[in-house]
């Protein structure tokens, strides 16, 4: 019988044990843990694709781990990290031994066929460029040839595609997943690094559904019912599905869905209309007083063709103005004080403030208050 921290078969590859391992060593190699968990997803694919080329089962550890180091600084350069920097942090791990779960029930034949069913599920567009990106090893460059595309769409093509994966294996089989030690797509709830805006005390949780779900975010001191997120982006919507589609980070989640945010709701109420971000038709933005909110004020777009509703509240158009996110990043706790009427320029205006928890620095929004629409940004 096999000792402990012997991998004996493809399967074991997959156990939950060996999965940890690799998250914490992708986090030790880019020091970006929101990164790692993709990364060792990754690593255990083309683990599985190449299982073929482990002869000796007792150094699958240092194998894998030679797999995370190609895996980390690939990504460092696609990122435009400190490539040389993961380098060096990979050889050191490298030589490392890491125990390893054992389970010699599990049939590597089985494992290959469910990774195998999950494919068949998948548009077949998204099929193909995943059969040909891990199981015939081409480059991204030469399928970015071969689609007459570029390069950038076929990265962003492939995390989709890899993120339906997921999905599937969430879902449909969930089970059989589960069964065979697979990590499947999580609905949970998880701690992000990002701190609320409005209260500067708890940091944002997130919730990432499997598609076609939803992506949510949360503050559990603001918010501690889970069944009601602060922001909510539906990837059934085809706007929020190629706006988000790929995405895994949630800071990255959060620049992608400001610069949006700013542009589609920038005409305030009754200004020039918006499309409608599921047919497409033109719709004007109006006042949303709803009371069930933190920020009592905000807009609405409700399409009277297909009823698709997007909203936002005056919090989530005040923290996506660039003034506020630099003001943000240089104070990452701040709190938001309640909004006050005050005239500006012979315009009745709302002024929205943010006052860093920690210090004495803070930046005011100022909204036209008839409309919302964005007048100025300032230090206040």
């Amino acid at each position: 019988m096999a000792g402990e921290g012997t991998i004996t078969r493809a399967a074991d590859l997959w156990s939950d044990r060996q999965r940890r391992r690799l998250v914490r060593l992708c986090t030790a190699l880019t020091r970006d843990p929101d990164a790692a968990d993709d990364l060792a997803q990754e690593t255990l694919l083309e683990a599985w694709r190449n299982a073929h080329k482990l002869r000796d089962p007792s150094g699958a550890d240092r194998w894998l781990n030679a797999i995370a180091r190609n895996v980390c600084l690939r990504w460092a350069r696609n990122a435009g990290r400190d490539a040389e920097r993961v380098g060096a942090a990979a050889a050191a791990a490298a030589v490392q031994q890491h125990a390893a779960d054992i389970d010699a029930t599990r049939d590597e034949a089985q494992v290959g066929g469910l990774l195998d069913r999950a494919l068949g599920l998948l548009p077949p567009d998204t099929r193909a460029v995943l059969v040909e990106r891990y199981v015939h090893e081409r480059s991204q460059a030469a399928i970015a040839d071969e689609l007459g595309v570029s390069e950038d769409a076929v990265s962003m093509r492939v995390s989709r595609g890899k993120q339906a994966l997921r999905g599937v294996l969430g879902t449909q089989l969930r089970d059989d997943a589960l069964a065979h030690g697979l990590r499947v797509a999580s609905a949970d709830w998880r701690e992000t690094r990002i701190w609320c805006s409005d209260c500067g005390r708890r940091r944002l949780l997130v919730r990432a559904e499997p598609p076609p779900g939803a992506l949510s975010f949360r503050c559990p001191g603001c918010e501690p019912d889970a069944r009601r997120p602060g922001s909510e982006f539906a990837l059934g919507n085809p706007v929020f599905a190629d706006l988000l589609g790929g995405l895994v980070r949630p800071t990255a989640i959060h620049a992608r869905t400001h610069v949006w945010s700013r542009a589609y709701f920038a005409p305030g109420a009754g200004g020039t209309g918006v499309a409608c971000t599921r047919c497409g038709k033109s719709v004007r933005l109006s006042r949303d007083s709803r009371e069930d909110r933190r920020h009592r004020h905000g807009l609405v777009a409700t399409c009277g063709a297909c009823g698709e509703q997007v909203s936002s509240s005056v919090g989530g158009l005040a923290v996506a103005q660039p003034g506020v996110e630099a003001f943000r990043r240089e104070h990452p706790r701040t709190r938001a004080l309640p909004a006050r009427g005050v005239e500006h320029g012979g315009v009745a205006t709302l002024v929205l403030r943010y006052e860093s928890i920690l210090g004495s620095a803070a930046v005011d929004v100022l909204f036209a208050r008839a409309t919302l629409r964005v007048l100025d940004v300032r230090a206040a």
